[in-house]
């Protein structure tokens, strides 16, 4: 029958790679001296071997040494569950040397674990060898050895808290359960390490959450109560968030500042937008108006174009006209040489005279004729110079002449009819009064030069008239066009002002909507700056803001 320090030194010490049993826990080595008396109780034959040979297996090694050489805290059950082995770790973790602990039967007291678990990890794998990962809320580690797992805490001999992790495996001797071994590692200088990080992580968020909700004002700060984590690196940590807090909040001030700035502008801009909106409108109208002007100013020029073509092919007419009549003055003045010539034989040739006269009477009706029509001319040349304001002020001077020299002529004519009407009434009496008649007929002929003269003057003025009749309608002409292409550039100007409306409309739009995101800024960067105040206030008095 092996010992429970044999089996500790198999379980520890040996390969143990021939015997390995097919349920789990471990087996020893059949070939150890069975002499070595029955397994020990406490204080019994095992506690009492010290220094004693193994001479089965040729080794000098003290139990003890043993366990304590394994590098963790051991300690070992018996099928009874009292404690049969405790090494030097175990004592150092819980306080209690090897002579209490060996041959206690509550090893979950000597423990002393704070988690609520009164047995310890080892008891529980006596209890449910095979299947403690079901009855208790442990892990199965390794299912060959039937091992389990666990965590707990403890309060070590200094009165601080100590976390611990466990592993426990069933012992076998052949199918009997003679035992169980647990081993303890002391994970506090990890779990510390880590709640400091966790706690440091915590400091960090919650000043960063601080600031995302506004409160510019936070700065982490941390004592590691645990004195694990390395200080340089926390501080260093700190303190550059800390700068970063500090900037943000200066540039925070900044944006406040140049919000107010832009919001101001950005109000300028609007009501700048609006006035050019207003005027453009007001433009926009006044275009319209002026349109409708030009083109009823258009159809006016129309008028006067069409009435200056009128007019011009009535003077086209005097001109013919006045030609007409300067022909018939030539005419009259060769009739009135032939009557000079003649005049020696008026007496034997009175009725040659009297088909003179009625030649001449025709000739006299025909410049009548042309002299009324002169002074009709002259009329409505006066009319259109009236009608053309002061552009035909030069051109009424000239139909005012015209109209003299026609009513000078008309009166020479009607002169000329009194003085043919008398040669008529005197013919049967041109024998007596031959004398008289040439002397009548020398004036007649004085007369028709002067008529022939007044023609030449009639037919000049209505040349000029003429001309400048046609430069009037060539003007007007011209004037009309003017105008079709100013309305039309006036309609052009209207409709790019409606477009200059419509981008204004947009500009009021566009600034409406900047005005909203400035105000929403605005406001965003006021409830910054309470809640900076506000975390100020709340520092002063002591208290970090939530």
């Amino acid at each position: 029958m092996l010992s429970l320090s044999d089996r500790i030194r198999a379980l520890f010490a040996a390969d143990a790679t021939d015997d390995a049993v097919t349920d789990g826990g471990v087996a020893v080595n059949e070939t150890v001296d069975t002499d070595a008396g029955p397994a020990a109780g406490p204080g019994g034959a095992d506690a009492e071997r010290g220094d004693e040979t193994n001479e089965a297996d040729g080794l000098n090694v003290d139990d003890g040494v043993l366990l304590d050489g394994v590098g963790s805290a051991v300690f070992m059950l018996d099928a009874d569950g009292e404690v049969v082995a405790w090494n030097a770790a175990m004592a150092a973790i819980t306080g209690v040397d090897a002579a209490e602990a060996v041959g206690h039967a509550d090893p979950g007291a000597l423990v002393g674990r704070r988690d609520g678990a009164g047995e310890t990890l080892a008891e529980r794998v006596l209890a449910h060898p095979e299947t403690a990962h079901r009855e208790y809320d442990v892990t199965l580690d390794d299912e060959a050895l039937s091992r389990y797992a666990d965590e707990g805490e403890i309060v070590g001999p200094d009165g601080e808290t100590r976390y611990l992790s466990y592993t426990a495996t069933p012992l076998y001797e052949g199918d009997d359960l003679v035992g169980a071994v647990e081993t303890v590692e002391d994970r506090t200088e990890s779990v510390l390490n880590e709640e400091s990080i966790r706690a440091f992580s915590d400091e960090l968020h919650e000043t960063l959450e601080s600031l995302v909700a506004g409160d510019l004002s936070a700065r982490a700060s941390f004592d590691d109560e645990h004195d694990v984590l390395d200080e340089r690196l926390t501080e260093g940590m700190t303190d550059g968030l800390n700068r970063v807090a500090a900037n943000f909040e200066d540039t925070a001030a900044g944006v406040d500042e140049q919000t107010a700035r832009l919001k101001t502008a950005v109000d300028d801009a609007v009501d700048a937008a609006e006035d050019i909106a207003e005027n453009v409108g007001e433009q926009n109208e006044l275009l319209t108006e002026g349109v409708s002007e030009m083109q009823t100013f258009s159809a006016s020029m129309e008028e006067v174009a069409a009435t200056a073509e009128q007019v011009d092919a009535a003077a086209e007419q005097a001109r013919e006209a006045a030609n007409e009549g300067l022909d018939a003055s030539e005419d009259a003045s060769e009739a009135t040489a032939d009557v000079t010539e003649i005049g020696e034989e008026l007496v034997t040739s009175v009725t040659d005279l009297g088909e003179r006269m009625d030649d001449i009477e025709a000739v006299v009706e025909v410049i009548s004729d042309v002299a009324e029509q002169t002074n009709l001319l002259a009329l409505n040349a006066n009319i259109e110079a009236a009608r053309a304001g002061k552009d035909g002020d030069g051109f009424a001077v000239v139909a005012e002449e015209v109209k003299t020299l026609a009513d000078e002529t008309r009166q020479h004519t009607e002169q000329i009819t009194e003085n043919i009407d008398q040669l008529q009434t005197q013919t049967d009496s041109t024998v007596i009064a031959a004398e008289e008649s040439h002397q009548q007929i020398d004036h007649a002929a004085d007369q028709i030069d002067d008529v022939l003269a007044a023609f030449d003057d009639i037919a000049a003025a209505i040349d000029e008239a003429a001309d400048g009749i046609g430069e009037v309608s060539r003007a007007t002409d011209d004037q009309a066009a003017t105008v079709e292409e100013l309305t039309a550039t006036i309609e052009d100007v209207r409709g790019r002002a409606e477009e200059t409306e419509g981008a204004a409309d947009r500009i009021v739009a566009a600034t409406d909507e900047q005005t909203d995101a400035i105000e929403g800024l605005s406001a965003r960067v006021s409830e910054l700056r309470e809640d900076r105040e506000t975390g100020a206030a709340r520092a002063d008095g002591g208290a970090r803001p939530e």
